[in-house]
């Protein structure tokens, strides 16, 4: 071999051995790319059917809504109508005035309860709440609860409003109510504040209450249904955030981003 062909046959041998190791990292890069995506399709198909599986939930629930809202509107409302034309009847043609008086007050006590079952039976019709904005739904909910449960509510809107889809606006409102129910029924609240803040690309729903408030580190081992269910409906719009203290309320704030 000629001396001068040793650095040839060095400088061959390095590149080909760095060809060889580079041609090796590309191959792993690769391979670490494929998995990557396997592993990311797995999380968008695992994503998409929990989010399929949620809908359906929510279907089922709304359909349940749907039903005890007609039943509710169509016959126990139709009844109850019935009964005080009845004792309205009954009561022009009281000759004595106690049983009259008598009348006159079971006349009224059943105008009210068809009052209430009608507010309840629009608050569970969910094609009447999607068809009304967000404002006007909290309106109404916060109404039908400070006269039912003679509770202190307020109502506070900053930025410029827009609506969400329907579907979307339904869910905020389901949470909404779930908040409210929880407060009056668990927490014991004398006073409920809802405030949206409507930004650029996204917009905040803030429930707050004075109730007993709860201990959070122990929602995972709560058996009740109010807080899974803003949970479930969460997934699906945005996120959530629940913090309560004893004896000082609790406050759920649901950030939703405006994809419309």
């Amino acid at each position: 071999m000629i001396k001068s062909d040793v650095p040839i046959i060095f400088i061959t041998g390095t590149l080909t051995l760095l060809v060889f190791v580079i041609f090796l990292i590309l191959i792993v890069i690769e391979y670490r790319k494929r998995q990557v995506r396997h592993i990311t399709e797995k999380l968008n198909l695992k994503h998409q059917y929990e989010s399929e599986v949620l809908q359906a939930q929510l279907e089922v629930q709304e359909q349940s809504f749907k039903y005890i809202s007609e039943e509710l509107h169509d016959n126990i409302a139709q009844t109850l109508s019935l009964a005080k034309l009845k004792l309205y009847k009954t009561s022009t043609r009281a000759t004595d005035e106690k049983v009259k008086e008598g009348i006159d007050v079971s006349t009224e006590l059943v105008g009210n309860a068809l009052n209430d079952l009608r507010n309840l039976s629009h608050i569970l019709n969910g094609g009447l709440v999607s068809k009304l904005t967000l404002k006007e739904s909290f309106e109404k909910e916060l109404n039908y609860i400070s006269d039912v449960k003679e509770i202190t509510s307020n109502l506070t809107i900053t930025g410029t409003p827009y609506e969400p889809n329907p579907e979307k606006k339904l869910m905020i409102f389901r949470i909404v109510q779930e908040s409210i129910i929880n407060a009056i029924k668990h927490g014991e609240a004398k006073i409920i504040n809802v405030s949206l803040h409507y930004h650029y690309d996204y917009f905040e729903v803030t429930i707050s209450d004075n109730g007993k408030g709860f201990d959070t580190s122990k929602m995972n081992e709560s058996k009740g249904l109010g807080l899974h269910n803003i949970h479930v409906r969460a997934k699906l719009l945005g996120t959530v955030s629940i913090e309560s203290k004893k004896d000082l309320g609790t406050t759920i704030k649901l950030n939703i981003k405006n994809h419309e």
